[in-house]
């Protein structure tokens, strides 16, 4: 049985904002609870206004990390950084490595895809990574344009 926890959990997890904030209204007004089948969920009428505005204020946190892909020097790399903002991402790859860089891009999308680490051949997404890192911005890693291969240059 998956339970409501399990779902809120994982819409967290995820930055899935919609999903977390109506599991988390639902149990808030005692609609459902933590360890109830996630079935429930799909039973109840949900006050979209009042969701809304628990997504507008951001109560949950979600999504305040991001990821940013900056290209470099080099052609065909770019380095990847988690920061709540490109400010926070430029700064650190300019002081990590004395690099202005390029364009930046909010990528979140590439959270998703397995990554492969160069330095210790594990397999994982960014989102599990994000899970380990306590304090941002941070440096990720380099990969070369469209490989899924991620390299710890000079840190």
């Amino acid at each position: 049985m998956i339970t409501v926890k399990d779902i809120f959990d994982y819409a967290v997890e995820l930055d899935l904002s919609r999903l977390a904030h109506s599991v988390y209204w639902a149990i808030s007004n005692k609609l459902v609870q933590p360890n109830d089948d996630s079935e429930k969920l799909k039973m109840l009428q949900y006050e979209d206004e009042v969701i809304n505005q628990l997504i507008e204020s951001n109560m949950l946190g979600i999504g305040r990390i991001k990821l940013f892909v900056i290209e470099t020097q080099r052609k065909d790399w770019f380095a990847f950084h988690l920061a709540e903002n490109a400010l926070d991402a430029n700064r650190l790859h300019s002081n990590l490595f004395r690099d202005q860089g390029g364009r930046i891009t909010r990528a979140d999308r590439l959270m998703i895809p397995i990554m492969a680490f160069a330095e210790t051949g594990k397999e994982k997404n960014l989102y599990e990574l994000k899970k380990s890192i306590v304090q941002y911005p941070a440096y990720v890693g380099h990969a070369k344009a469209n490989e899924h291969v991620l390299y710890r240059m000079g840190v």
